[in-house]
């Protein structure tokens, strides 16, 4: 821990105490019991228990990595003049956020930089903590959470969304002293490899303040992976190859809606060009792009053509599949704009027609392909 408490009850910070003039006792915030100064020349100055505690807000062990990532960030905003508490305790809620600032007078921002591992059900509960009690939260992650090729359901946990940088997580590296808002997040169907933009954030330039920052962000413009139509195709027949090769290993992650389309007397490679065309697949759905869209054809179809339907029925359909990861920090709301987004799509390609606000009359089936041979000869059109 970096705060500790004196005998007049006040916060002191571990960096900023004289061993050789300090008197008096310090105590953990937590727990109050003892702690003392430990100050060597591998981590950097910070409070210990004088033994073994079971202390809940401030455990022992703490990484050089998590002590020193704290101190750059309460440093940066202090620097800004931003109120800025270090591990403050918030009793009501019997949590110990790493940071604690406030943006205006109103809305208090915890900041945590998580560095280790934690599970779904521990980072829900503070997360939703915090809500609930109208603070906002940021989790910034460190160095175990690296992005590679793919998110794992770990780094999921952490996305945030908002109208300009869509889908994106927040990374501090304390080594080279930067943050890096990984944005514009999304994955491609057949094989979920990641893409994404970054802007990074040098915590040791004095001109990068947070009001600047904010109108770098408002400028950066949304952009598809996915534009011409020859990407487009080329994008197609991958997907068709991907569906194809899928039926070959046992332990695809397509092997039950194999099942459920044997069933339906349908088959993973005559379902209709829809329902794998290379559009951008959403981060925060876990199911296969081919299998939640199917069950959306398959909706619609059974409606028949003429029919109209409106978006609370749909979604209030597609709301009891298992559709999304666990994403605390996004709302309802945005989940349920991923699946409308769907619709303006089948919308493009002349299949149902919004005709009032969330109302929508349907045009024509889907087809569904005779045999893949049938399929290949479509694939090799120009995309409309």
């Amino acid at each position: 821990m970096l705060i500790a408490l004196d005998s007049q009850n006040h916060y002191v910070q571990a960096d900023l105490i004289n061993p050789k003039k300090r008197k008096g006792f310090l105590c953990c915030p937590g727990c109050r019991q003892p702690v003392y100064l430990k100050k060597g020349e591998i981590k950097i100055p910070h409070f210990s228990h004088y033994r073994v505690s079971d202390c809940g807000l401030f455990s022992e062990g703490e990484s050089l990595e998590h002590l020193t990532g704290k101190q750059l960030l309460y440093r940066w905003f202090t620097q800004q003049g931003i109120p800025c508490k270090l591990e403050a305790y918030l009793p009501k809620l019997k949590q110990r956020p790493d940071l604690l600032i406030w943006l205006n007078q109103k809305i208090p921002v915890a900041i945590e930089f998580q560095c280790s591992f934690i599970s779904v059900a521990d980072m829900m509960k503070r997360t939703q903590n915090y809500q609930k009690s109208g603070y906002n939260v940021f989790w910034i992650l460190g160095e175990r959470f690296k992005l590679k090729r793919k998110l794992t359901v770990q780094q999921r946990l952490f996305l945030s969304y908002n109208n300009k940088l869509n889908y994106h997580l927040f990374f501090l590296d304390t080594v080279y002293q930067r943050v890096y808002i990984f944005h514009h997040l999304i994955e491609f169907e057949r094989n979920q490899l990641l893409k994404s933009r970054v802007y990074q954030i040098a915590l040791t330039h004095k001109k990068m303040t947070l009001e600047k920052i904010k109108d770098q962000l408002q400028k950066i413009n949304d952009q598809s992976y996915i534009n011409s139509s020859t990407e487009q195709r080329k994008e197609l027949f991958k997907n068709h190859q991907f569906l194809a090769k899928s039926l070959h290993y046992p332990q695809s992650k397509l092997v039950k809606f194999q099942r459920i389309l044997y069933q339906a007397h349908h088959h993973l490679l005559s379902l209709p060009i829809e329902l794998h065309l290379p559009i951008e697949q959403s981060v925060i759905i876990q199911m296969e792009g081919c299998q939640w869209k199917y069950y959306v054809v398959k909706w619609i179809s059974e409606k028949g053509e003429t029919k109209l339907f409106t978006s609370s029925d749909y979604l209030q359909e597609m709301m009891t599949y298992p559709l999304f990861y666990s994403t605390p920090l996004i709302g309802k709301k945005i989940r349920k704009n991923e699946l409308i987004r769907y619709l303006y799509f089948l919308e493009t390609r002349g299949i149902i027609q919004q005709i009032a606000q969330g109302r929508w009359l349907i045009l024509k089936d889907l087809s569904f392909f005779n045999s893949e041979s049938e399929k290949l000869i479509k694939l090799t059109k120009n995309i409309e």
